[in-house]
């Protein structure tokens, strides 16, 4: 029996050989392309490569890099190293879609408005001139009413009253005394600030408004956005808004300067990460993991930044691994790899 299992053994063994050196050529050749060797690179900088082995200024021998090797999935990617990603601190996060809000900060004061207020009286006597003008036979009269009341209108639109409000001081048939003085502890006041062109488009008649002072710590005083002056100053670049202070409590003044904070809702949009993004001023770039330790640079178009986020309006789809952290050197290696790969070197 023993005799029997030692034959079969030897016979398995003639076997594997016979296969190994006969039906087994072409694996063999394979292996072999595989394990041959195109290059050695730099073991801290995969940039850096050598036709034979070496050693780096550290005594560290070069990595050989092999044809079985996978190959960049996309002309302009490139690979990163898990340590040279460890040496600089990269760290990855998604495009997602998510709720963006921007809280727009600028600088404004308690005052009164004389010129608002009479430029409401003014309106309310020329309303009731033209009220009265349309009971005349006289066309002229008429017209004279009319152009009138319309050049009122207009100087309370220049002023930053939207149609709406204007109608409102109409039915009310008289001016905002809160233009001129309070009325006690509780009374609306008047918060004028400034808000530069870039973020004018952002603003909106009805949105809340909060305002600090280092003068009174701890308070926080809320009011709404009442109206938009239409005219852009040319020195300041920036247009004056009005926010109506609602329960001051008694302790604001005019001439008190305050920090408001304007809370704009963009809703839900397509962002990453603010660092995600390198802007040379030229160009914004976003580098993508595309796995298997390759990174590729991609070209985006940004929209709105809304305080870690930026939106992004082309360029990326939601699921996209980006680079967070150390873009700006990866940023300068893809440029290095891109010079040298324009010399003839790979």
């Amino acid at each position: 029996m023993k005799r029997a299992i030692k034959a079969g053994l030897v016979i398995l063994t003639a076997a594997l050989a016979l296969a190994g050196c006969g039906g087994g050529k072409s694996g063999a050749g394979n292996q072999a392309a595989a394990k041959k060797i195109l290059y050695y690179r730099a073991p801290m900088d995969p940039s850096i490569t050598s036709p034979v082995p070496m050693k780096d200024s550290m005594g560290m021998a070069y990595v050989p890099v092999y044809a079985s090797q996978q190959a960049a999935p996309k002309p302009d990617a490139f690979e990163v190293s898990p340590y040279r990603r460890q040496e600089i601190g990269l760290k990855l996060g998604r495009a997602q879609m998510r709720p963006l809000i921007r809280d727009i900060r600028t600088a404004g004061w308690i005052a009164y408005d004389p010129e608002l207020y009479e430029a409401e009286e003014d309106y309310l006597a020329a309303l009731a001139s033209d009220r009265s003008a349309r009971k005349s036979q006289f066309a002229e009269s008429k017209d004279r009413a009319a152009s009138l009341l319309e050049s009122s209108r207009l100087r309370l639109r220049l002023l930053g009253l939207s149609n709406a409000q204007i109608t409102a001081v109409g039915r009310s048939g008289q001016p905002d005394s809160g233009l001129l003085l309070s009325h006690g502890r509780n009374s609306p006041l008047w918060l004028y600030a400034d808000v530069f062109e870039s973020d004018l488009p952002l603003i909106r008649i009805g949105q809340r408004v909060k305002a600090t002072s280092p003068s009174f710590p701890g308070r926080v005083f809320k009011g709404d956005v009442v109206s938009i002056d239409p005219v852009l100053n040319p020195k300041t670049r920036a247009t004056r808004v009005r926010v109506e202070i609602k329960y001051p409590g008694g302790v604001l003044r005019p001439g008190v300067y305050l920090d408001a904070d304007i809370r704009v809702n963009l809703g839900v949009h397509l962002a990453v990460p603010r660092d995600a993004v390198v802007d040379t001023g030229l160009r914004q770039t976003v580098f993508v993991d595309l796995s298997h330790g390759y990174l590729a640079p991609r070209r985006v178009v940004v929209g709105e930044h809304a305080g870690h986020w930026v939106e992004i309006l082309k360029g990326l789809k939601a699921g996209d691994r980006v680079v967070t952290s150390g873009n700006f050197l990866i940023d300068s290696e893809s440029d290095f790899r891109a010079a040298a790969q324009g010399f003839g070197h790979d």
